[in-house]
């Protein structure tokens, strides 16, 4: 019934229609009485009226009205009824009929729409009550929102005074710990990463000669103020060379390097910060002269103390740095042998006679090990004398500085049984040697007095004679200062590194006739194209290996972060840090930062290219040999062939150099 109903509902237009038809044609040919039966359209139409609305109940009246009006007109005859008395007696009755239905339907189309006016009125009741309930929560909503957000406001006030309050907590904590500790030793505590352990570091001691002399006579103010000022030229050479000051000493410093940070040329940067310590003592005329001594090797590191704690370093090699700078000679550095070894290619050093440690000294053996180091400095890949000088250092007690000479041998020879045996009874001797607890182990300490840094240029194996006598005096007066550059150069062990770079690739391009500000400017950005290497963790800048992936795109960022150093050290010619940033890409466009390819990449970038690749493989790395001048070329050409480098630039290269 319902699918029934909902039928009709649905296709009451096309049933309206068919009834009125239908209707129309009953009415016309089979009703006599058709004038009564004209009151039968009120039917349809007042149901279209209802169901269809007004306009389609109109159309719908016109429509039988013209309908009706055609049959008048086609038989009007059929419409005039003779009247007689029972034709008005039916008359009477149809029409009753059609008035009764009529009203019957009105009726029920009356209580049908009095029901859904009902239904309506009810539901606007609800829906009256719903707003005013919806009204009401929100209303209750809108203050306890407002209540909410007041205290909100008013909490999130309370947390920020309490998070400046403790910044600023912080922050004097920082600054007071920052003051009697190194920052890196704060930051490992903080990250409960700091721990005691026995590592090899280098450890300095200075000490000012006649600052006691000086104080006494000197009123108390004066000498603080005097010796502040001393601290504040030395402490920021340490810093820039990751020295942790360990404590101070009156007038002296202990410093550690390699500790608690490790790094691999903890040596040479305890010996370019010494040197660079005395250079700035005597630039900014102090009233004393200032000893150091520095000594390398195995100590133990860590936090001592229990209330009041301080990191240190304890070990024979504290000892030995100690007793280096007292017999160190006013205004200069002394290291001893273990430190000579890894700076003795940057720095022009003395060897002093040895200082013993105790009352007997065998002069023939000492006169004997003088002879086998000056043969071994001669012949460094003769195995047999490592061998020998290693067997003569265990024959004198010294298993530490015997195992290290064999081990030597070793690489060398691989396959030699007596250095097999040899190393095994040093290691022996070494572990009984640990064992004793006697003051002053070292039987003999060998020190060398640093004369001055070596000046690459003079390096004859890398550079023909004419070349620096003719780009000296340029590099010297335009160059940036090597301070700003050391830092940097120091965490791989390319010492000055930038100075030939820079003097190469001022050649080149003089050779390729550049404008002269061209050239000025590729000198400049060849001195400091490579100054971002400080963001590079130094165990991949000396890693020995082929990096990871993930370790190359650490090295891809140092030339991004060269131009930031320099924009913040003012540099801020567009040109300069267009060829320090494009320094590194590939003439096939396979080098970064940009990928950029051929002419695209600066000119003065691709000569920085070539200059470096040369110096880098000529110069001596602590963990390869250099390359011979002419293996260099080979392969740089070699390279050149496959897409890296500018062949008109490599050609230059060649001419300079071959």
């Amino acid at each position: 019934m319902e699918k029934l109903k909902k039928y009709l509902l649905q296709n009451f237009e096309q049933l309206f229609v068919l009834l009125v038809l239908g209707a129309t044609v009953t009415i016309n040919y089979f009703i006599p009485q058709k004038t009564a039966f004209l009151n039968f359209y009120f039917l349809p139409i007042i149901l279209g009226g209802y169901y269809l609305g007004p306009r389609r109940a109109v159309l719908g009246a016109i429509l039988c009205v013209i309908l009706v009006s055609a049959y008048v007109l086609l038989n009007h005859e059929a419409f005039v009824i003779e009247q007689t008395e029972m034709n008005t007696y039916l008359h009477i009755m149809v029409w009753a009929g059609f008035l009764v239905l009529a009203g019957a339907v009105v009726g029920r189309l009356q209580e049908r729409l009095a029901g859904e006016v009902s239904v309506t009125r009810e539901l606007n009741q609800s829906l009256g009550d719903s707003q005013a309930a919806l009204e009401a929560a929100n209303n209750s909503l809108r203050e306890s929102n407002q209540n909410l957000e007041e205290r909100v406001r008013d909490r999130t006030f309370e947390l920020e005074e309490s998070k400046q309050a403790l910044e600023g907590l912080k922050k004097k904590v920082e600054n007071a710990l920052y003051t009697t500790m190194d920052s890196s030793v704060v930051n490992l505590m903080i990250e409960g990463r700091l721990r005691s352990e026995k590592r090899n570091m280098s450890v300095m001691f200075t000490d000012l000669v006649g600052f006691t002399t000086y104080s006494e006579s000197t009123p108390p103010e004066s000498v603080v103020t005097d010796l502040n000022r001393f601290l504040h030229d030395m402490e920021p050479v340490l810093f820039a060379y990751r020295g942790h000051i360990d404590k101070y000493m009156g007038d002296g410093i202990m410093c550690e390097f390699g500790a608690p940070l490790d790094y691999q040329t903890h040596r040479l940067m305890a010996v370019v910060a010494a040197v660079k310590m005395q250079e700035k003592l005597g630039e900014h005329k102090h009233p004393w002269q200032m000893r150091i001594g520095i000594a390398s090797g195995s100590a133990i590191a860590g936090l001592i103390g229990t209330r009041r704690q301080t990191y240190t370093a304890i070990g024979d090699i504290v000892n030995l740095a100690a007793r280096l700078e007292q017999f160190c000679a006013p205004g200069r550095v002394l290291i001893d042998r273990y430190t000579h070894e890894d700076v003795a290619h940057f720095f022009n050093t003395r060897k002093l006679r040895a200082l013993p440690t105790k009352e007997k000294v065998d002069l023939a053996k000492e006169h004997q090990l003088d002879l086998l180091y000056a043969e071994v400095a001669a012949a460094p890949d003769d195995a047999d004398l490592h061998f020998r000088l290693g067997k003569l250092h265990l024959d004198m007690e010294e298993p530490m500085e015997a195992l290290g000479y064999i081990e030597r041998a070793l690489q060398l020879d691989p396959r030699n049984t007596a250095f097999k045996v040899a190393y095994a009874e040093a290691g022996m001797k070494l572990k009984e040697y640990e064992k004793i607890s006697v003051k002053g182990k070292r039987q003999r300490v060998e020190a060398f007095e640093v004369v001055g840094m070596k000046d690459p240029l003079d390096d004859r194996s890398k550079l023909p004679r004419g070349l620096p006598h003719v780009y000296r005096q340029m590099v010297d007066e335009i160059l940036i200062p090597n301070d700003v550059t050391l830092p940097s150069e120091v965490l791989d062990g390319s010492l000055l590194h930038s100075r030939v770079v820079a003097t190469l690739a001022y050649a080149i391009a003089d050779i390729m006739d550049l404008p002269e500000r061209d050239k000025l400017q590729i000198l400049q950005a060849g001195a400091l194209a490579d100054i971002g290497k400080e963001v590079i963790p130094q165990h991949v800048l000396n890693r020995r290996g082929t990096l990871t992936r993930s370790e190359f795109e650490l090295v891809k960022q140092h030339p991004e972060e060269a131009c930031r150093i320099m924009r913040k050290m003012g540099y801020e010619t567009p040109a300069v840090l267009e060829m320090v940033r494009h320094s590194h890409e590939r003439y096939d466009g396979s080098g970064y930062p940009a990928g950029l390819r051929g002419d695209a990449i600066p000119v003065g970038s691709r000569i920085i290219a070539v200059a470096d690749a040369y110096d880098a493989l000529t110069s001596w790395r602590q963990y390869r040999e250099p390359w011979q001048s002419a293996a260099a070329l080979g392969e740089i050409r070699s390279e050149t062939e496959k897409g890296v480098f500018d062949p008109a630039f490599v050609a230059v290269l060649d001419r300079l150099v071959g």
